[in-house]
């Protein structure tokens, strides 16, 4: 029988949130002006921002240490612009990781005049440099019921994101000794006996397996390994 794992759920109704006439930013773990004790990193990532950003507009974020930054579109298109001169539009079912030093700048913008775009930033801490170049992945969510990893390039974490239709399930197998961040984006989710609704965040360790199943049709979700 297999052992209960060790876990912290974070709730999508526990977030920060910063919304002006620009931007909606709902936050997982503390960032900027949203701190709270109870929401620190999970391992190496620091940073998971579900951003929504009104027609033509852009936000800016300094980087607080060494990071692997990635842009995961959910609606939309986003252009990535650092200052570094690196300037690259990241798609639906694309993501695109980059890695920048402490003290980097990062624009991100919505090209279209009219249309919210919807996307994840997400920031893991990096303990080794590397080149400054953004990388690209691409997936096929209509490939369903399974994981498709995203990142291509050597990392010290392994992103995955699936569509899974209900009642669909599938395991997942990491090292014992790294943790394991699951992020709901659409739908409802039972991640190793945890109920997860959309936009729940589940952190979880000491485990060499996952289980998953989706418990609603075309339910989304992100898995992110951390060695």
């Amino acid at each position: 029988m297999k052992s209960v794992s060790k876990g912290k759920i974070f709730l999508a109704d526990q977030r920060g949130l910063k919304e002006t006439n620009k931007i909606k930013r709902y936050s997982t773990f503390n960032f900027e002006g949203f701190k709270t004790p109870d929401k620190t990193s999970v391992g190496k990532l620091y940073m998971l921002n579900d951003e929504m950003l009104a027609g033509y507009q852009k936000t800016c974020f300094e980087v607080d240490r060494d990071s692997y930054i990635i842009i995961l579109p959910i609606t939309g298109a986003v252009n990535y612009l650092d200052d570094s001169e690196n300037e690259t539009d990241v798609d639906v079912e694309e993501a695109v990781i980059v890695y920048v030093e402490q003290g980097a700048n990062i624009t991100l913008s919505n090209p279209f005049e009219s249309n919210i775009v919807n996307y994840l930033c997400i920031g893991i801490d990096a303990q080794e440099p590397m080149e400054n170049n953004p990388q690209f992945s691409s997936f096929d969510l209509s490939i369903k019921n399974k994981l498709h990893k995203i990142n291509v390039i050597e990392v010290p974490f392994i992103l995955n994101i699936g569509r899974f239709d209900g009642r669909k399930e599938v395991n997942y197998n990491l090292n014992k000794s790294a943790k394991l961040f699951a992020f709901v984006i659409t739908g409802a989710f039972e991640v190793d006996g945890r109920l997860l609704h959309e936009k729940d965040g589940l952190a979880l360790w000491n485990t060499e397996e996952i289980e998953l199943e989706a418990l609603s049709n075309n339910a989304v979700i992100l898995v992110i390994e951390l060695n």
